[in-house]
């Protein structure tokens, strides 16, 4: 049975993402920063065996690392990840601080790069590993230029730059035997993307993974939607 890891798994996409990918009896590794105040995974836990949680903060390289390292001790094989921890901040250019700036950036990119980097030691013993990089189209230069869609500047370059990790991710662990991908859930009804927004989470996230079970390594380095198709960059 393949394992899947999940990162940002506490609430949100994450979350149901554990709860559907268990209901299909998979085997899932739940990385979230603070595994006690998990209520959600902790009840998911309490009637799946095959859901493990464990301490993970993508802000920190140190838990990164350490999360990885002790997976990687006990010959763990990762065979899918969802690289998903984010936040975001919808105010523009003239309203955004500093600071929440380099927070987003942190956690969006530096966040999914050091989770990447550091999975890839357990996720070189698949035979036909995946890694899907949670992105947007706000993250899509070319879609920004057809809409001129303003606001949310830090979040939008957070995620163009997540895209460009995937491109060339794909390249470096392609000998390996990983694909790397982004995708795009479309506008969700979670804590980020709001009560008007058009999918319900459970929705969004059954779509992705009609998309990842289709996705064939011929797609490596690709950008796709949550209906499928292929999203420009």
């Amino acid at each position: 049975m393949k394992k899947t890891f999940i990162s940002g798994a506490s609430r949100g996409i994450g979350l149901e993402l554990c709860k559907q990918l268990l209901g299909r009896n998979e085997n899932v590794i739940a990385g979230c920063r603070n595994p006690d105040e998990a209520i959600g995974l902790t009840a998911l836990q309490n009637i799946h065996d095959n859901l493990e949680i464990v301490q993970l903060n993508v802000d920190e390289e140190e838990s990164v690392r350490k999360c990885f390292d002790r997976l990687n001790e006990r010959g763990e094989t990762i065979d899918r990840l969802y690289n998903n921890a984010g936040i975001i901040d919808w105010k523009d250019l003239s309203e955004v601080s500093a600071d929440s700036f380099s927070n987003i950036l942190q956690t969006n990119l530096r966040g999914a790069f050091l989770v990447l980097r550091h999975s890839v030691c357990c996720m070189k013993r698949s035979h036909n590993a995946w890694i899907y990089n949670m992105s947007s189209r706000l993250g899509s230069i070319e879609l920004r230029g057809n809409t001129q869609l303003g606001g949310a500047i830090a979040y939008q370059c957070s995620k163009a730059g997540l895209n460009m990790l995937t491109k060339q991710a794909a390249i470096d662990l392609a000998d390996f035997g990983i694909n790397v991908v982004s995708l795009s859930p479309g506008w969700v009804k979670t804590e980020m993307g709001g009560e008007d927004a058009k999918y319900e989470v459970a929705d969004s996230v059954a779509k992705l993974i009609t998309v990842t079970d289709q996705l064939a390594r011929d797609k490596n380095g690709g950008f796709f939607g949550e209906d499928g198709g292929e999203i420009p960059w």
